[in-house]
């Protein structure tokens, strides 16, 4: 009799939870972005027929309750808490690393085959076009490979293949001969130092001047020494974009700004939509998305015109994030460096390269996400 009480008294005590977070979650305004995430939240979708009777409707609101979750931060830590409680060292896509690090997991399944094929042929195209058009030894591709990549030895031990090994040979393989620079094994030269973010999937200004170190001999261009940079620690509590998926760490990441003396720059962006006379944005330094600082974030086009140098010369660099850390380096060797995205990007690339008299072009993604992207059509328009 009283195991019967306390188990309806236990059902009702749920019930009231449940009933509870309900009408808080109907109560709270919706959110429409998590700075945690750094992405849109799902607001609450409109109701139609054909909605409701393609299923989309109900994804949409499933998602939707999902995103404006009372405490939603908080559930995702105790549930990461409690995975790694029973032993896991994979959850929501990041890898648990040695000396603590958070690597995201890259597998196969990511690669959408018909995307992929599409991708290495774009590739082969846009190479041999543009090689053509500007001339050998002005065009070169740059595939950054990622922390799961490289930093193997801090991986799990079950952790499965990681296919940018394979990628990166087959991309190579559709460049135009020349073109393509491999770096993975400057990267795996210097493992050991601090070249990717513990708790972000990008690579860190020191990890991107080294890739700029290959890219400037590769082009006949003396690189400049590390010592020649001033190098100012802006912040020590960066969190990342893999801390918001499992929201916990073990260290905080730290994010420099390097500059040279006497360095005079027009940042121009979206065609002028913004100007600034500096390569960082530090307004973003006290912000969650602090990686933004570079750059200013992912811009259509960004122009960084530097007054300290006339030769001439003008590089494009299409490119995803990991060019916005990459940029200060190759910005010291060019009158003008233009920054295509080309998520945003709606105007033909050979008619921009004419436009503007383009010199020099750098084709500049991590792996993964080269090998994933929807855009690169317009890499042969």
């Amino acid at each position: 009799m009283k195991q019967e009480k306390r188990s309806i008294i236990t059902i009702m005590l749920f019930g009231i939870l449940i009933f509870g977070i309900a009408v808080t979650n109907q109560l709270i305004p919706d959110k429409t972005f998590s700075e945690n995430e750094n992405r849109t939240l799902q607001t609450k979708p409109k109701f139609s027929k054909k909605a409701l009777f393609n299923g989309s409707f109900g994804e949409d609101y499933e998602t939707y309750l999902s995103d404006q979750f009372i405490g939603r931060d908080q559930w995702i830590t105790l549930k990461t808490k409690s995975d790694l409680a029973l032993g896991k060292q994979e959850i929501n896509g990041v890898y648990f690393g040695k000396d603590g690090y958070l690597i995201e997991k890259h597998t196969s399944d990511e690669l959408n085959q018909k995307q992929y094929v599409k991708n290495k042929k774009r590739l082969k195209i846009f190479t041999k076009r543009y090689s053509k058009l500007l001339g050998k030894n002005h065009v070169k591709v740059m595939l950054a490979p990622t922390a799961s990549c490289i930093l193997r030895d801090k991986l799990p031990a079950y952790a499965p293949k990681d296919p940018q090994d394979k990628i990166l040979k087959e991309m190579k393989q559709n460049a135009k001969k020349g073109t393509f620079l491999d770096i993975r094994s400057t990267m795996k030269k210097k493992k050991d130092e601090y070249i990717y973010y513990k708790t972000d999937h990008h690579w860190t200004i020191l990890g991107a001047y080294y890739a700029y170190e290959q890219w400037a001999n590769s082009v006949g261009i003396e690189p400049i020494s590390k010592e020649n940079w001033t190098k100012e620690v802006v912040s020590k509590d960066f969190l990342g974009t893999l801390y918001s998926k499992v929201n916990t760490f073990e260290e905080m990441d730290q994010i420099e700004f390097w500059t040279r003396k006497n360095d005079t720059y027009e940042v121009i962006y979206d065609m002028g939509q913004k100007r600034s006379n500096s390569l960082y944005e530090r307004s973003y330094l006290e912000k969650k998305d602090k990686y933004s600082a570079f750059l200013d974030g992912n811009h259509a086009v960004t122009v960084i015109k530097n007054k300290s140098i006339k030769n001439g010369k003008k590089i494009m660099i299409i490119k995803d994030s990991y060019a916005n850390c990459f940029a200060p380096f190759i910005a010291e060797h060019f009158e003008e460096v233009h920054l295509i995205d080309l998520r945003y990007f709606n105007i033909g690339i050979e008619e921009y390269v004419k436009q503007f008299a383009i010199t020099d072009m750098l084709l500049l993604y991590h792996t993964m996400s080269y090998a994933t992207d929807i855009h690169t059509l317009q890499l042969i328009r």
